[in-house]
């Protein structure tokens, strides 16, 4: 965890017992590998509720947190230009963890569901991040409803209709970059297409025998509109500028992805030039062939789910980013949409370095399609 200076005594015992909660989960966790690729309960007695083909994923509902599976998240990526045509990479996250290990009290302390929550902007030259945590029954984290809500301290998804459902919604939050400087974004996110459930209807496998899978829909046709805020460390002034562009939320939960069969994964978001989506996503596991998976979505909201004989991706080029060699350039291939793609990231350093490191960012693509997208690497 990244140290902070506490500014009271309260927030001193805040953040150190929010230290000690995540380090039953970030045991097997360094900056050589990941929570998703690492079992964080001893019994598998303690495991979750598993995802299976029979659930039937329901809206709003769903859009809510499911507490009986060992972890989930709410996931956003955009991919930004501002009014000087300046490109930005955003990322917002919360993500649960049900912790079998801590049962449900009456004490405000007692709680097995924990949150952490993660923002990132990137532009060329600058890399803004920052990390929450936070308990559920502390009330200073999850979701609420009427309207819906996802929250963790001061960054907050929000309903702006007075409903439950996901979107249209604004979003606040605020990040730091190395230097110190503080941005603070302000976004308005409103929808142009439908909600999309991978895999069959919702139920997304991810490894050959069936074991790994997860309950897993998208909402790919986000456009996001909203204000930037820059505040250097030495001065007061700021400086504000607006910024639009295409977003891609994910919601995603299970009990099958945090075992020790899984290395980790590849995951892509493209928007293409054309108005079609495309998720695609490559599973690494132990002893076993990587699995890959993805959805083909057209413009007009049409899904086609790709299975391993449906698509081909691979990594071209291997760089050097924060002393792994991580795969920053792929080739994409669906042979029934005549489609070949190259995907390249934009900047090579688009690693977060949180607690639980990882890569995520912005991407190009080329070739029978041009667009833009997010890539997230784990487990490296």
């Amino acid at each position: 965890m990244a140290k902070l200076i506490p500014k009271s005594v309260i927030i001193l015992v805040v953040l150190v017992s929010a230290y000690l909660l995540f380090n039953t989960m970030r045991q097997n966790s360094s900056e050589d590998s990941s929570l998703f690729s690492r079992d964080p309960f001893i019994d598998a007695k303690q495991l979750g509720k598993k995802a299976g083909p029979n659930y039937q994923m329901l809206f709003p509902n769903d859009h809510f947190e499911h507490t009986e599976f060992d972890i989930e998240w709410w996931y956003l990526t955009a991919n930004l230009v501002s009014e000087q045509n300046e490109i930005y990479g955003l990322q917002w996250t919360l993500f649960r963890f049900r912790n079998p290990s801590t049962e449900e009290t009456n004490s405000e302390w007692g709680s097995d569901q924990l949150y952490m929550a993660h923002a990132s902007i990137h532009s060329i030259d600058e890399h803004f991040f920052s990390e929450k945590y936070a308990r559920r029954k502390l009330g200073n984290a999850g979701n609420n409803a009427d309207p819906f809500t996802l929250f963790i301290d001061n960054w907050e998804w929000k309903n702006n209709i007075g409903t439950n459902n996901l979107l249209p919604a604004s979003l606040t939050f605020d990040a730091v970059s190395e230097s110190g400087k503080k941005i603070r974004a302000s976004l308005n996110l409103s929808n142009n297409g439908p909600l999309v459930k991978h895999g069959e209807d919702g139920f997304s496998v991810k490894s050959p025998n069936g074991k790994h899978a997860s309950h897993y829909y998208s909402a790919p046709f986000i456009h996001m509109t909203g204000l930037f805020e820059i505040q250097d460390k030495t001065s007061e002034d700021v400086s504000s500028f607006r910024v639009l562009g295409d977003a891609w939320y994910d919601h995603e939960w299970t009990s099958q992805l945090l075992d020790n069969d899984t290395l980790g994964w590849d995951w892509m978001s493209l928007h293409l030039d054309n108005g079609d989506k495309l998720m695609a996503f490559r599973m690494r596991l132990d002893n076993q062939n990587d699995f890959v998976t993805g959805s083909y979505i057209s413009k007009d909201g049409a899904l086609t789910t790709l299975s391993p004989n449906d698509i081909s991706l691979l990594p071209i080029t291997f760089t050097r980013v924060n002393g792994k060699d991580m795969p920053l350039a792929w080739q994409l291939s669906i042979e029934s949409k005549n489609m070949d793609l190259s995907i390249e990231s934009v900047k090579t350093d688009q690693w977060n370095h949180a607690s639980i490191p990882y890569y995520e960012g912005m991407v190009s693509i080329s070739g029978t399609q041009g667009g833009k997208g997010f890539l997230e690497l784990t487990g490296y």
